[in-house]
């Protein structure tokens, strides 16, 4: 045996016992054939399985077919978080003026996002994920601005946290188990909507509980309700909905703002508690008639 083929089997050694006995000998053959000349596994391939291991145990420890769900659709409904920054900016444009970076100090992000969610549907799976850590590493820079004071904390909380969520999804799962274009057609009309009622009826009660009603339906009707698994997967990508009716509740019984260490106890951990409760994210027993 070869010291490039005792390489690369030491590092298939890495992925599960069942996967190597079914895909081994196989996966073995197409490294040493592309290997060329070399006396030792290269770089990149060493990268690409040991990335490859990682994500096949992910996968198994976590509820791959809701992150399967959220790697499609997540990229596309972080997009209604941009709602605020547009009215911003429509009301600008009507003033005749260029908005301060004060006023608009995430429309980066979104510009981001709108790249990563090209990037998705088309199936550039990898480089969204990396387009998704930069934009969710954005977000978090920006509630530490000196000027992003509590209420934009908890106004934007749920989109950093469904940020930080989509972009482990695509990641780590496998969108190929996701349902296509009916799905993503129906979750771009319902960030269309938000949208629309975000720029026309900013910092009207009405229309932001419409909002939240809006993300909630659309993420169920995308993500399935006919499974266990679309609820789920519908209930991750409703974390805005979350974070806003607790900020709200909050706000009703705390008249001020929470230290930062409670707040966010409050408002990104208790919805991944909720979530990982449910299955979203973790890999549960299952039980007797569920999909």
């Amino acid at each position: 045996m070869s010291e490039l083929e005792k390489g690369y089997r030491r590092l298939l050694n890495l992925y599960p016992r069942d996967h190597r006995e079914r895909h081994g000998e196989e996966m073995l053959g197409v490294l040493i054939a592309d290997a060329g000349d070399r006396k030792t596994p290269g770089w990149r391939d060493t990268a690409d399985v040991l990335w490859g291991a990682f994500r096949l145990h992910v996968r198994r420890l976590l509820a791959a077919d809701v992150l399967a769900i959220v790697s499609l659709l997540g990229p596309i409904a972080v997009l209604a978080g941009a709602a605020t920054s547009l009215h911003e900016l429509a009301w600008w444009v009507r003033a005749g003026s260029v908005p301060p970076f004060g006023q608009l100090p995430d429309a980066p992000v979104w510009f981001v996002w709108l790249g990563v969610a090209i990037l998705a549907v088309a199936g550039k799976r990898r480089a969204a994920a990396i387009g998704a850590w930069v934009a969710t590493a954005g977000l978090i820079v920006v509630l530490q601005l000196p000027f992003a004071g509590w209420q934009w904390f908890t106004d934007k909380a749920g989109w950093v946290l469904l940020s930080a969520i989509t972009a482990f999804a695509l990641s780590t799962a496998d969108g190929r188990k996701a349902r296509g274009g009916a799905a993503i057609v129906t979750m771009a009309a319902t960030v269309l909507v938000i949208v629309g009622l975000g720029v026309f009826g900013h910092r009207h009660e009405i229309a932001e509980y419409a909002a939240l009603a809006v993300l909630f339906a659309g993420a169920v009707l995308a993500a399935g309700i006919r499974s266990a698994t679309g609820w789920r997967a519908a209930l991750v990508l409703s974390a805005p909905v979350a974070t806003a009716l607790l900020a709200r509740l909050v706000h009703a019984v705390h008249d001020g703002p929470i230290n930062d260490t409670v707040s966010t106890l409050i408002f990104f951990g208790a919805p991944l508690v909720f979530l990982v409760a449910i299955g979203g994210l973790v890999r549960l027993p299952r039980r007797a008639g569920a999909d």
